[in-house]
């Protein structure tokens, strides 16, 4: 996902764990936002060869999704626009085919199809403190008659077509998880075990740190600080997503970034979601997803997105996890009630 994660997970990581020589870590950044990658125990030139090819991947990846500036995206939906068949750019099949599953299994609450949306409610463009008002309902109803969704594409051999002229693709909310899974791939298939790689943010894993899980802090999002600590290791990722940083207040009233396709407006309810998952592409989308399904939807969607591990925090700082992450967790902050989902509220 491109944006500042709500609930960012700290991008140092505090692993615990002793050692002659500290872990490696670089970087570089990309459209402002800080890509590190941690190697335990690598030399220098090992290190740069993964962080090179790491780089190679984001910058490639995002140069495709860019929704803005001109990109193979940008010219696919001038193409799409005019309802008839187009070539698909071989760079962006996977991506469409990936998102019209994670859509249909959410219901809906995770879509690219929304990026006319996007840009209606201000969040298409390079200035995110320009003045914002909320867009008319007129304007925002046209864009829901029919509600835009990726289903609405037509994939035949290597061309496509829209059904829907609301339809517009923006995969923000799924880009960093995208480029972090291929990034991931590369460097199994460079040899590398254990690796971090810190996206803004969001985290892809492998293995361990030095024979020890990765110890992660997730930040609080109503205070300086974290909020709690969570051990991974193999093959995991763990995405945030968050209303309070991407956001503009119009007459008093929060306006978030992140949109519930299903509606056309931005997300209520929830303040951050952080997910665990073995996969990037399915972390990054369904923290979307759940964010924007708000705190009483949030656990069905989970359930069709075969999601076990993920933690919510609502608008009056109750942390709800589910059981098996409420295990792995350490709370960090007494005054915040967590509440095990499934279980009876007090």
């Amino acid at each position: 996902m491109i944006r500042l994660a709500a609930l960012a997970l700290l991008a140092a990581v505090l692993s615990g764990c002793a050692r002659d020589t500290p872990p490696e870590t670089q970087g570089f950044l990309l459209y402002g936002m800080l890509i590190q990658l941690n190697l335990p125990g690598q030399e220098t030139p090992r290190m740069e060869t993964a962080l090179g090819t790491v780089e190679h991947i984001f910058k490639q990846e995002y140069a495709a999704l860019h929704p803005w500036q001109d990109s193979p995206l940008t010219r696919l939906n001038a193409a799409l626009a005019g309802g008839e068949w187009t070539p698909l750019p071989p760079e962006l099949r996977p991506i469409i085919e990936r998102s019209r599953t994670l859509e249909a299994q959410s219901g809906g609450a995770f879509s690219p199809a929304i990026g006319a949306l996007v840009k209606l409610w201000g969040f298409h463009g390079n200035d995110p403190d320009r003045p914002r008002t909320p867009p008319h309902w007129t304007d925002l109803a046209r864009l829901m008659e029919p509600p835009p969704r990726i289903a609405d594409l037509d994939l035949e051999d290597e061309r496509v077509r829209c059904r829907n002229p609301n339809v517009s693709l923006d995969f923000n909310a799924i880009a960093e998880g995208w480029a972090a899974e291929r990034a991931a791939e590369r460097l199994r298939a460079l040899g590398i075990r254990d690796a971090l790689l810190d996206a803004g943010g969001d985290l892809r894993v492998l293995g361990t740190a030095g024979g020890r899980p990765w110890r992660v802090a997730i930040q609080d999002p109503f205070a300086e600080g974290p909020l709690a600590s969570l051990e991974v290791e193999g093959d995991a990722a763990v995405f945030t997503s968050g209303s309070y940083r991407k956001r503009f207040v119009h007459q008093g009233v929060s306006y978030s970034h992140v949109l519930d396709p299903r509606s056309g407006w931005p997300s209520r309810g929830l303040v951050g979601v952080t997910v665990v998952a073995s996969d990037a592409v399915l972390a990054d989308a369904a923290a979307t997803a759940l964010l924007a399904a708000g705190l009483e939807d949030a656990p069905s969607v989970a359930r069709h997105l075969g999601l076990a591990d993920f933690l919510l925090v609502d608008e009056q700082g109750r942390i709800h996890a589910t059981p098996t992450l409420a295990a792995r967790l350490r709370l960090l902050r007494d005054d915040r009630p967590l509440h095990i989902l499934g279980t009876p509220r007090t």
